[in-house]
Parts: C-alpha cells; sequence; structure tokens
C-alpha cells in the first residue's frame, strides 16, 4: 500500500516538474516568437500607433493588429500607458487600442488550440528547421529563423505539457479532484490570482487548454476560470502606472474597467444560460471551444463598450483624479521607462527625444544669434533655462540607452543606438557652441562695442544657411531616410564657402578701418563656432548612414520623375 502511494506521488511530482518544463518552453517560444515579430515590424508599430485618430474603429483596429503581432496584450497596454504618459496620446485613444488589444491577444488561445490539429509534431519540427536558419550570417534570415524557432517552442512546451498532463489525467484519484472543482467563483478567483503572480494570460489559457484537452478540466471550468484570466491579465498594465501620471494611471484603470464589465456580463450568461451546450454544439474538440469562447468574450465585450469610451474615460477621470501639485517635469518627454520591453518602439521615442533636444539646443543659438547682433542679454535666463534642461535631457538619454541596450534589441538596432549616442555627443557640441556665441555678447556689451551692419548682415546669411541645413536634417531624420544626402552636402559645403568668405571680407574691413582689432577677436572666433555647428549637423545627418540604407538610383530617378 505505501509503496504504491509513493509511486503515484513521484509520478505526481514528475508530472508537475516536466509540466514546469512544458511551461517555460512554451513561455520562451511565446517571448521569442513575440520579440522577433516586434523587431522585424521595427517602426511599422510605432507607425501604426502613431496613426491613431479620433476613429474608435480604427484605434480597435490598430489595436488588434499590434497585439496579434508581438503576442502580449499586456506588452501593448504598457506601450499605451508610456504613450499616454509621454503625452503622445490622448485617453480617448488609449481606451480603443486597449480593446482593440483584447481581442488580438485571443490569437494565443488560437494558435494553443491548433494542437488538436493531427499536426503538431510538424509545428514541434520548425523549432529545429528555425534554429538551423539562425546559423545563417544574413540578419533577415536570422531573423525569420527565430520566428519558426519560436513558434515551434510554443508547440514544443504544449506537447510537453500535454505529455505530462496525460500521465496525471490517468490516475482517477488525482483526475476526480479536478474534475471535482465546480464551484464557478473559485475557478474564476483561480484564474484571476494565477495571472495575477504569472503576470501572462497566455501562459494560464495555454495551461487551462492543455488541462482540458486531456480531460482534467470540464468546458465550464475552464469558462469560469477563463473570466478570472481575463481580470488577472490587467495587473501587468496597473503596475505600469505605477510612478506614472494620472493620464498614464487612468489608462491602465480603463483596461480593468473593461475586463471587469465583460467578466462580469459574461459570468452570469455562463452561470444562467447553456453557453456550453450552444460552444459544444458548434466547435468539436474542447480546445477550440475554449479559444472560441475567449474570442467572443473580447470582440462582445469591445462591441458592448466601443460606443461608451467616453464615459469609460470620464469613469476613470473620477477614480483617478487630477493631483493638485504635479512634480517637475521629467528630462524625457517621449522616452518612457514603460517603453523599453518593446525596443524597436523605444528606439522610435529616443529618435523623436534627439530631435527635441536637438530643437532646444538650436533654439539656444537662434538666441545667442538675436542677441549678439542686437548686443542684448535681456533674455539670458532663458537661454540658461533651456541650457540646463538639455544637459539633464542628454544624460538622461545617454541613460536611457544603456537600459535599451541591456534589453538586447538586436545587432541592427545596436548599431543603431551607438549611432545615437554621437548623435547626443553632436547635439551638446551645438548647445555648448551657441554657449560661447552667448558669451560673446557679454564680450561685446563689457566693452561697449558691437558688430558692424556688414558683418550682421553676413551672420544671417549664414544664419539662413544653417536654419536650411537643420531643416533638412530634422527631416530626414525624423523619417529615417538618407535620399537628400547629395543636397545635404551642398548645404554643409555652403557653410564651409560661406564661412570662409566671412573671414575674408572681415579681415578687408579691419584693413579699410571699419572694424576695430577687437571686434576681430569676437568675430573670427564666432564664424568659426557657426562654421563648426554646420559640421555637427551634418555629422548627425552622417550617422544615419550606419543603419539606413541608401535608396537604389531607379528609385532615386522615379522620384525625380
Amino acid at each position: 500500500m505505501r509503496t504504491g502511494i509513493y509511486f503515484m506521488a513521484m509520478e505526481i511530482v514528475k508530472a508537475v516538474l516536466v509540466t514546469l518544463g512544458g511551461l517555460g518552453v512554451f513561455l520562451f517560444g511565446m517571448k521569442i516568437l513575440g520579440d522577433y515579430l516586434q523587431n522585424a515590424a521595427g517602426d511599422k508599430i510605432k507607425t501604426m500607433l502613431g496613426k491613431v485618430g479620433n476613429n474608435r474603429f480604427a484605434a480597435v483596429g490598430i489595436g488588434t493588429a499590434v497585439t496579434a503581432v508581438i503576442q502580449s496584450s499586456s506588452a501593448t497596454t504598457v506601450m499605451v500607458v508610456g504613450f499616454v504618459n509621454a503625452g503622445i496620446m490622448t485617453l480617448f485613444q488609449a481606451t480603443g487600442i486597449i480593446m482593440g488589444a483584447n481581442i488580438g491577444t485571443t490569437i494565443t488561445a488560437q494558435i494553443v488550440a491548433l494542437q488538436v490539429l493531427p499536426i503538431t509534431e510538424f509545428f514541434v519540427m520548425l523549432t529545429g528547421i528555425g534554429f538551423f536558419m539562425t546559423m545563417i550570417s544574413k540578419p533577415k534570415v536570422k531573423t525569420a529563423g527565430m520566428i519558426i524557432a519560436g513558434f515551434g517552442m510554443i508547440f514544443a512546451g504544449l506537447y510537453i505539457m500535454s505529455a505530462a498532463m496525460k500521465t496525471i489525467s490517468e490516475m482517477e484519484q488525482i483526475r476526480n479532484l479536478f474534475v471535482s472543482a465546480t464551484n464557478p467563483f473559485l475557478l474564476f478567483f483561480i484564474g484571476l490570482l494565477i495571472t495575477g503572480i504569472v503576470q501572462s494570460s497566455s501562459a494560464t489559457t495555454g495551461i487551462l487548454i492543455t488541462m482540458a484537452g486531456q480531460g482534467l478540466v470540464t468546458l465550464d471550468a475552464a469558462l469560469f476560470a477563463t473570466l478570472g484570466i481575463n481580470i488577472g491579465t490587467c495587473v501587468t498594465a496597473l503596475l505600469a502606472g505605477i510612478g506614472a501620471n494620472a493620464n498614464a494611471k487612468r489608462a491602465s484603470v480603463i483596461h480593468l474597467l473593461f475586463n471587469c464589465f465583460g467578466s462580469f456580463v459574461f459570468f452570469f450568461i455562463c452561470y444562467f444560460a447553456p453557453v456550453s451546450s450552444w460552444l459544444q454544439a458548434a466547435f468539436p474538440e474542447i480546445q477550440t471551444q475554449i479559444a472560441m469562447f475567449h474570442t467572443f468574450f473580447n470582440v462582445i465585450t469591445t462591441l458592448l463598450l466601443i460606443g461608451f469610451i467616453k464615459p469609460l474615460v470620464k469613469l476613470a477621470t473620477l477614480i483617478v483624479p487630477d493631483r493638485k501639485r504635479d512634480g517637475e517635469e521629467g528630462p524625457l518627454k517621449y522616452a518612457d521607462e514603460r517603453l523599453l520591453s518593446s525596443p524597436a518602439v523605444a528606439i522610435g521615442q529616443v529618435r523623436r527625444e534627439l530631435m527635441r533636444v536637438l530643437d532646444d539646443a538650436y533654439a539656444n543659438l537662434t538666441l545667442s544669434l538675436d542677441a549678439i547682433r542686437d548686443v542684448d542679454l535681456s533674455r539670458t535666463e532663458e537661454f540658461d533655462k533651456r541650457d540646463q534642461s538639455i544637459m539633464k535631457s542628454k544624460g538622461a538619454l545617454v541613460q536611457y540607452l544603456i537600459k535599451l541596450s541591456d534589453m538586447e534589441p538586436g545587432v541592427e538596432a545596436e548599431t543603431e543606438i551607438a549611432t545615437y549616442h554621437k548623435t547626443i555627443s553632436d547635439i551638446d557640441r551645438i548647445a555648448d557652441l551657441a554657449q560661447n556665441v552667448m558669451e560673446f555678447t557679454a564680450s561685446l556689451k563689457q566693452n561697449n562695442s558691437s558688430i558692424s551692419e556688414s558683418g550682421i548682415a553676413e551672420l544671417e546669411q549664414m544664419r539662413g544657411a544653417l536654419d536650411a541645413l537643420k531643416e533638412c536634417v530634422c527631416e530626414e531624420f525624423d523619417r529615417k531616410d538618407i535620399s537628400m544626402s547629395e543636397d545635404i552636402e551642398k548645404m554643409e559645403q555652403r557653410v564651409d564657402e560661406l564661412y570662409l568668405a566671412m573671414e575674408e571680407a572681415h579681415l578687408a574691413r579691419m584693413k579699410s578701418g571699419e572694424c576695430t582689432a577687437f571686434t576681430a577677436t569676437i568675430y573670427i572666433p564666432l564664424i568659426n563656432n557657426l562654421e563648426r555647428i554646420g559640421d555637427h549637423l551634418f555629422n548627425i545627418f552622417r550617422g544615419m548612414k550606419t543603419y539606413v540604407k541608401a535608396p537604389a538610383k531607379h528609385e532615386e530617378a522615379s522620384v525625380a520623375v
């Protein structure tokens, strides 16, 4: 008797250990698939999220598409919280995307349900095929290999879990213990609790469907557990809202309100209506029945609430009121810490930050040129305040890029990140050179001197050349495009030519007595600083050539036509 109990206990321990191993393979496969799909999509995800207008149906569609690609509603919701916190997405837009994310995440359950097909072994084989593809040096083939391997690992993990649970299901006493759990409220809270702890509805749903396939869970039990899973998945978003501004916290609350409303409505429907009978009549396998219920739940809940987005936003605003006194704004506006888990999106946000800081540095240059023209230091405080902001942003951006590299975003992304470090240095030098120009104004004022009208006219000409160069560099940087390479090179050469001409003209004015020796000690270093600013602007553009492909000649010709 004791030997039998010992043997059964050992078998249960083995089955649990193998199940945990299978779960690990499943989750790792989900992570690899999601991460590499996200990296392959790159800027397309950010572009899609950036195109969300006030059309609620478009927002739902975009949320569905993005989540289907990255295989995680939690990741999408965390991104949305990050965008709202950065002030680049409204709560109205975020709500539509969150609704879509809940629909998009159901594709995971549909993938898991595919194990009922007699081709599971083929899917498992994809793990090996994908691995061998990663041995090829071409980056695109490697990425495709990782995606295929990740997809295969999902089914390898399910296959391992299914085999382990089959062992448990053959033990009649243990099987009866699982099947006897029929209390809807208990099942609901078990689904909620486990999902809240592991912070992955995909993992909980995968285990649930696999258990159901082995007869350890009835369909009715699975339906109530699924409703709890949908609330448990909100934990990740709620944690992401910690430390964020009021609007970002409201986005997390809206996610919770959406899932709570749907879960409570469906709980009563499942409690009083024969939902399981309807599903059994429509779909032959229990795995498919659970997956389809998960999809129906989110689609129907979205249809019920899509017309009430504004009331949802108002309710979230009541739950999370505005703080009486928000703290000082952080040094970064767009690059939110919550976006680090989505490197492709985070890199895009860093690009926006770089252009924002460059705009600040250039605004200081403009202010300093105005000051030297008028020999006026009245706006020094404004200049200094912006300069301090640039310094703080520079330090925060460096730290953000280091954290982004730690996320292992891929070889191509690492190249881009390395270039951004150099871009930060170029922007910092532009800010320093603008500071030099401001100091030249102080010297002029102290010596009661000024630059001649001819010199001022030349400075305005140089300012125009730098403005044109900066505008083109920013446009190309924002579009991640180097098609205007020849034009920008000519603009930079124009700055160099102006510098030489201005130097010669000033020396001529000195000989004629129009300018004093003192103004030469200001004017020559001044125009040298401006020429160096042109070099740093060009460096920012030139750095893109390390991670942006030049357009083919035939493409350039077609654009010209």
